[in-house]
């Protein structure tokens, strides 16, 4: 353990997980419930680190399923059309034990099925919440997203992949998700020439996209809906694992 950690009321949590122990319901809210980001962000990267090394990865929308808007049940429906990925959405007021039951159900399904490529835990928007640089004024925190990222990891360890919507957390917050556990960044990506749309619209093109995760330091990988790789784009400097 880092000695930053030392004195962290999740030093215990922290030692369990750095000896790949599985993590409890009563484990799970007090995670929930913490304040300490930085050991939360500790465990998460950790296991993400366990299972995908510095790996990123995204995919790019194919342009004849480009949404012609970008009301957030259509992004919804966009995401839960993709084989496999499990979601949920948080920020309704829910106490830190509704927010682990459900995240332990999706553990327990994965234990019986294993059916989840990915799990996404999405921040509640109405209609008339801007999507992007509300900062809890009417949704969630930076730090309460951040926190739903990394205990999302940290208790789904059966789960290969976790993902984050930068649309939703902003680029720089999703940056700094893919040290909180998040190994796939999500959130209508298009094709390079597509750049004058991505002016008009709330889009990215996939070199800001590659950018955005080399400037975090980690390799960008392109893929498909089940997660197979299409292009390795590597790390900033151009080295890859």
């Amino acid at each position: 353990m880092l000695p930053l950690f030392a004195q962290s009321e999740l030093k215990d949590l922290i030692e369990r997980v750095e000896q790949r122990t599985r993590l409890d319901f009563e484990a799970g809210v007090r995670m929930m419930q913490s304040k300490d980001i930085l050991a939360l962000g500790y465990m998460a990267n950790l296991i993400r680190e366990r299972k995908h090394g510095n790996k990123t990865y995204f995919a790019v929308l194919p342009e004849s399923n480009r949404p012609q808007d970008h009301e957030f049940q259509k992004i919804i429906a966009h995401n839960q059309a993709i084989a496999s990925n499990a979601t949920y959405i948080y920020g309704q007021h829910e106490k830190a034990e509704d927010k682990v039951n459900h995240l332990l159900q999706f553990r327990e399904l994965q234990d019986k099925n294993g059916s989840f490529l990915s799990f996404s835990p999405l921040p509640f928007l109405s209609n008339e919440i801007k999507v992007e640089g509300n900062m809890g004024l009417e949704g969630t925190t930076g730090f309460e997203d951040l926190r739903m990222l990394a205990v999302s990891r940290i208790l789904l360890d059966n789960i290969d992949h976790i993902k984050a919507f930068w649309l939703f957390l902003g680029p720089k917050l999703a940056q700094v998700s893919l040290s909180f556990g998040v190994d796939d960044l999500d959130g209508q990506v298009v094709e390079d020439h597509a750049s004058a749309l991505a002016e008009k619209e709330q889009v990215m093109t996939k070199k800001s996209l590659i950018k955005m995760i080399h400037k975090a330091r980690r390799q960008a990988i392109e893929r498909d809906s089940l997660y197979q790789m299409i292009t390795d784009y590597g790390r900033e400097g151009g080295l890859s694992e």
